[in-house]
């Protein structure tokens, strides 16, 4: 297993195809495919196949083509990372004495371990089913005769039958969204082989249980016992996590996008911070008055009576007390253009910090989050 943490820098020895294939995800994309740039930087050493790898903001697990599997563990604690997450209180859901690992390296394992506990307790006492339409084209025939079916399947011909019924089975919804995390974690390597085995054996109780992966994530909610594991398997299927199809890679991945968590972590600490307010996403500047239009976006912007009293930026890297000229820039712009006398920076950081300055009439904040606060 090659072990990194985001954003540092490692020294690995790597085979000649591994190198050709991390170095496919140095690139990322721009375009509509959506490519994650999964690794910031590889170089090689002066030593022959020894490589320094500096991966980005994604932590998670994926397998290369020839069979290595790459793990990508968080800078911060896991429980700061449950907390990013969005898990809140259901962190405790991971919790193992048997698992010391902390970041990535510990967190597939641990949203694994967590997935089979409850998809082990959810099959012991019967998967939940429901009614499903059932076409039956074979005896034994019931119901009533299914026109449409019959016309499609046997041109109405007289000495065939086609009926449908309403029949009760596990083959539903909200199986199906369990089924499809099942599946994939099935695919993912892990430092526990009992792990391994114990997912495996989950595999017939969802035989029968089918359904796309896209169809399974429109699932809103789930009943009382199913909660657990079903917002584990959310976690699992997220568009967060998935590496694209398009990115070559020879495994099954799960990854999460670090900076989108963050934006999110943000978002929620701003609107259960300032409930009074009106908190937006991805708001909208135009940012020329004559001329082709041009528009930015901004992270967040806060607005208390019908107009926006204040702009926010979330940058998921460490705090700085001075930050860069390209990020006050970028403040200062989308400050001026909103006519708001408060912008703020927010980074993620094991304590809240803050430091102020003045561009012209706009108050301009660097502010580090504690991933500890309760609230959120």
């Amino acid at each position: 297993m090659i072990e990194l943490t985001e954003y540092e820098t490692r020294t690995v020895q790597l085979s000649q195809d591994e190198a050709y294939e991390l170095a496919s995800l140095t690139r990322g994309s721009a375009g509509k495919t959506q490519e994650p740039r999964v690794i910031e930087r590889l170089a090689p050493t002066g030593q022959a196949g020894v490589y320094d790898i500096q991966s980005g903001p994604y932590v998670g697990r994926f397998r290369l083509r020839t069979g290595r599997v790459v793990d990508i563990s968080s800078r911060f604690s896991f429980y700061d990372l449950a907390a990013l997450l969005g898990l809140g209180g259901k962190a405790a859901l991971l919790r193992h004495d048997s698992t010391s690992a902390q970041g990535g390296s510990g967190l597939m394992d641990l949203i694994a371990l967590a997935f089979v506990r409850e998809a082990e307790r959810i099959a012991g006492q019967g998967l939940a089913k429901g009614y499903k339409q059932t076409i039956l084209a074979r005896p034994p025939y019931a119901g009533v005769p299914a026109v449409n079916a019959h016309l499609n399947a046997h041109a109405g011909r007289a000495d065939r039958l086609v009926t449908t019924a309403r029949r009760l089975t596990a083959d539903i919804a909200l199986n199906q969204l369990i089924a499809s995390a099942h599946r994939k974690l099935c695919q993912l390597t892990y430092q526990d082989r009992q792990l391994e085995v114990r997912l495996r054996q989950l595999t017939p109780v969802f035989r029968n249980v089918s359904g796309s992966e896209e169809e399974a994530r429109q699932l809103p909610g789930a009943p009382a016992r199913y909660t657990e594991i079903h917002d584990l398997a959310k976690l699992v299927l997220d568009h967060r996590t998935a590496l694209p199809a398009g990115s070559g890679l020879g495994g099954v991945g799960v990854l999460f996008n670090m900076t989108k968590i963050w934006e999110n972590y943000v978002g929620r600490w701003l609107r259960t911070h300032q409930p009074e307010a009106v908190v937006h996403s991805q708001y909208p500047i135009p940012l020329v008055d004559i001329g082709p239009a041009r528009r930015a976006r901004a992270d967040f912007v806060v607005e208390r009576g019908g107009r926006p009293v204040a702009v926010y930026d979330a940058k998921y890297r460490p705090w700085r007390e001075w930050p860069n000229t390209a990020e006050l820039y970028q403040l200062f712009t989308y400050a001026s253009r909103l006519c708001v006398d408060r912008a703020v920076l927010v980074y993620p950081g094991t304590e809240t910090l803050s430091r102020q300055m003045t561009m012209g009439n706009v108050l301009v904040e660097a502010t580090a989050v504690s991933l500890q606060e309760a609230a959120i």
